[in-house]
């Protein structure tokens, strides 16, 4: 059934989350984008996007409007005319899936108004607008954000995606004041690794997926580890090595890179505050540079808030 307008939140992310480069994702609470979409039924796209974030207005670069057309034409319904508003509720380059938060918002939001349930449709949607500003179709972040909890990409060939309930967590994310595009965090990585570290890396995936399974949160936080991508990727944060030491001492259970940074995150059953302000004085200490930090806990996913 279609309707004429609805408004979607999506949340923010934690892709290649520990020793899954491009497979595991971590949906998060908060913070969230607010997207409203009305059908106009004409071939034409307006976009209105608030917040103190800038992200590109034009309908063709914003990965909202963009995953949103591109659902539109997956379900053979051409160019579908809308309206949309976008309030940004995360900073893009972040490390946070800010595009990828986005991109389900738009992708789910058009799909409520067309009637359309099917959520492989929505995710390849949503890893378009992925592309978009990548350069690459991964579905990491967009899982996570669209089915919730600890996501597996099982098979990205065949959209095949394992939603699992993680444990009771506190998550602190850590925000650099600085930012770090995709396709330069992935322009570090090498061409080949260490069979060493793939046999490391697969043995911690492994034991990463029983821990969520298992709900054991201690657990989850010792499989934090990571060979494929953090080695290279943290010298494009400065301080990671000081703030990861500081935030175990202070009770984390693990921490490690938020998808390609600059974003760090800890994991904790407890004293997240303290372990928030331990990882935030270590950075300024090392640095000198300012960051942003929060509290969160893993989350539901994107929803359809309001349809009419």
């Amino acid at each position: 059934m279609r309707s004429d307008k609805a408004m979607v939140t999506s949340p923010a992310t934690i892709a290649n989350f520990g020793p899954g480069f491009d497979s595991f994702g971590l949906c998060l609470a908060s913070p969230i984008d607010r997207i409203s979409i009305r059908r106009t039924g004409k071939g034409s796209v307006a976009l209105r996007v608030t917040g103190k974030y800038e992200v590109p207005t034009a309908s063709e670069e914003n990965t909202s409007s963009y995953a949103a057309m591109r659902l539109a034409e997956l379900c053979d319904n051409g160019k579908q005319g809308f309206t949309m508003t976008v309030k940004k509720g995360m900073k893009p380059g972040s490390g946070i899936g800010s595009s990828a938060a986005s991109s389900v918002g738009g992708a789910l939001a058009m799909a409520a108004i067309l009637g359309v349930k099917d959520k492989e449709v929505i995710l390849e949607a949503a890893a378009m607008g992925e592309e978009l500003v990548s350069g690459v179709r991964h579905y990491d972040n967009v899982a996570a954000a669209l089915y919730g909890g600890f996501t597996v990409v099982a098979d990205a060939e065949a959209r095949k995606i394992i939603a699992i309930k993680p444990p009771e967590l506190q998550v602190v994310v850590l925000m650099p004041d600085i930012s770090v595009k995709t396709r330069d965090a992935r322009a570090v990585l090498p061409k080949k690794v260490a069979i060493d570290d793939a046999v490391r890396n697969l043995s911690f995936a492994s034991g990463m997926v029983h821990a969520m399974m298992r709900r054991d949160a201690r657990a989850v936080g010792s499989y934090l580890d990571d060979r494929l991508s953090v080695p290279y990727r943290k010298k494009l944060v400065p301080g990671f090595d000081v703030v990861r030491e500081s935030g175990l001492e202070a009770g984390a259970l693990g921490i490690s890179l938020a998808g390609s940074g600059p974003a760090m995150f800890a994991l904790a059953e407890r004293d997240a505050g303290r372990i928030r302000l331990a990882m935030t004085r270590a950075f300024r200490s090392a640095t000198g540079l300012e960051s942003k930090s929060f509290v969160t806990t893993p989350g539901g996913g994107a929803r359809v808030e309001s349809i009419s």
